[in-house]
Parts: C-alpha cells; structure tokens; sequence
C-alpha cells in the first residue's frame, strides 16, 4: 500500500508524527510510505528507514501547486493527514489518493473520505495512531518517535565537544527556550536549576538554543557557576548529535525536549498548563507546579498569568528531580 503522510509545520509535531511510518511499515506487508512536509521537517526525518521517501514543500503558491501535480502523479492508495492546515487539506484533496483520512473537526470536512474521532489516549503519537484505525490498521503497539543519525553526524558531534572541553555522558544539556517563550519556564530559572544539579551529579551543564534564542539562552547562562553556553547555534542534525552523548537533557516542553526522548534519553520537561505531549515512561521525569487547573491545555484563556510557570520554583523543581537523579545517574 502506498501511503503518504502529511505534517508540514511545527518541529515537535513532525518529529511525533513520522512515528506513523513506522507503524505502517509494521502492520502492512509491502508498505511503501512517503513523508510530506518542510525543508526544516525533512531535516529531521532524515534517515529514516520507514520512510522511502520524503516530499519537501517550500513556501508559495507555486510550490504548492508543483508540489500537488507531484502527489497526484504518485497514485497513493491511503493519504493521512494529523495537521489539518490551509495547506494540508488542499494537498489533500486534489492528491487524488483512494483514501483520505483526518481527525473529525467542526466545519470542513469535505477534504477527506474517511474522518476519525480524536480519542485521547495520554500521548500525542498515541492519538495520533488512531487515524490508522481508518484504513482498516489496528494497532496495539505503543509507538514513539525517534531520530536516527548516521556515524557522520555523531562524529560531528564529538567535534563540537572536543572544542567544549567535554567528555561523553560528563555533561548535561539544558534548552531553556521555546517556539513560544510566553508559554515557557523562565530561562533565568532554568540557569539556577542547573546549578542545584551540577552540584548533586558533578556533571556540566551545556546551555543549547537555536538560532534567535540567543537573549534567553544568555539569560539562563548568566545564572550558571559553572558551566558552558554554546557559542553559536547548532545545525538540527549536529544538536541532536550532541543531546546524544549527553547524561540526560533537561528543557521544556517544546522540540528539543521531544529530540532528546526519541533519542532515547533521560528527559526532564517543566511542564506548564499542557499535557498530553510526552507518555508516562522511565526515561521521562515531568515537573509541574501541580495546581488545581494544571493542566488546563488553554494557556490562551489563562487568567492567572501561567502561574503553573511563574510559581514553580528551581528549588521545588529541584527537589522532583533529586531522587530521580540519584536513581538513574548516582
């Protein structure tokens, strides 16, 4: 069966999504999958050995429209589409696949043959295997991301340590940013945290950041005894590389902490009024202020000024990550 997936947008997401293919491939003898989605999202997908191939979508309307002639010719059998976008639903429709398959919203629907209740089910990946459902795949299996990087990107990645002074597993990375920082921990709050770890694990905090992070990642750096903040943003491939020979990750809940679980690390996220995005796993510690209407998933329509961020403390986070420490690392 050919099947293209769509995600466009959202680093997070295409990463939580491209775990679709792998499902897929697994429950379809001779599934051929392809992978729709940015040229930043194609970074992140890369080597990827369910995906036989990936669709990069530039911005504009002319790309769109060579972009659809390109989907159209390949004849897909099953279209899948967890996004929902402007974009993703006109691909959709002129795709021409025997099959089109969204989650049921309000409104237009018409851009799809076969709509699938959104079932909450404690994981985004997890909710988003039950598209499956409508082709006709079941699947039991609990499936989660993951990044794959070839023996040149990891070596690329022990370059950028040698020029830090570090040694593999003797640091630990901390991402104090986020894609939208009036959702986030402070990053001021994120430097005194590491400083109560690096005290407890003997390991070195490494502040990371992408590019235009650099105010927020200096922010958190400012508060650090000890430690390192990257002197330039890294390529995704090379970051990932890096978050690979780290002790643990520390971050929010955005992309890089995302990155750091489907690298199979040691993730702790500060959450805020959202959940949902990341499972209950031993390679996962969240930390949350825990009050009464966290998570409320409307930070929007928060009328306490995301206390669930403003009020957790580094010494209270610091005091649900101790024990966790002390098991996995001491």
């Amino acid at each position: 069966m050919k099947t293209l997936i769509i995600q466009l947008h959202q680093l997070g997401d295409i990463l939580l999504s491209s775990a679709l293919c792998r499902a897929v491939k697994e429950h379809v003898k001779g599934a051929e999958v392809h992978f729709l989605t940015s040229p930043t999202g194609a970074e992140i997908v890369r080597n990827n050995p369910y995906i036989d191939s990936v669709v990069v979508l530039e911005r504009g309307i002319v790309p769109e429209l060579k972009t659809a002639f390109r989907v159209r010719k390949e004849k897909y059998e099953l279209l899948i589409d967890p996004q929902r976008t402007g974009r993703t639903k006109r691909l959709s429709l002129l795709s021409g696949a025997k099959k089109k398959v969204a989650f049921k919203k309000k409104g237009d629907n018409f851009y799809y043959d076969v709509l699938v209740e959104y079932k909450k089910t404690g994981y985004t990946v997890w909710d988003r295997l039950e598209l499956l459902k409508g082709a006709g795949i079941n699947v039991k299996k609990k499936y989660y991301p993951e990044l794959f990087l070839t023996e040149e990107e990891l070596e690329s990645g022990r370059k950028v340590l040698k020029k830090l002074g570090l040694e593999e597993k003797g640091f630990f990375v901390v991402v104090p940013t986020s894609r939208r920082m009036n959702r986030a921990w402070e990053p001021e709050k994120f430097g005194v945290l590491s400083n109560f770890i690096a005290k407890k694990t003997g390991f070195i905090p490494l502040i990371c950041y992408a590019p235009g992070e650099e105010e927020y990642a200096e922010k958190a750096f400012s508060q650090l005894k000890e430690g390192l903040n990257l002197p330039s943003p890294l390529p995704i491939r090379t970051f990932a590389a890096v978050v690979s020979f780290c002790a643990f990750f520390v971050g929010n809940d955005s992309f890089s902490s995302h990155l750091s679980f489907s690298l199979k690390k040691k993730t702790i996220v500060i959450l805020g009024p959202n959940e949902g995005w990341f499972p209950e796993n031993e390679r996962i510690l969240k930390v949350k202020k825990g009050l009464t209407c966290q998570p409320c998933n409307n930070w929007k329509k928060c009328k306490k000024n995301l206390a669930c961020y403003r009020e957790l403390s580094p010494e209270e986070a610091f005091s649900q990550i101790e024990n966790w420490i002390s098991q996995s690392f001491l």
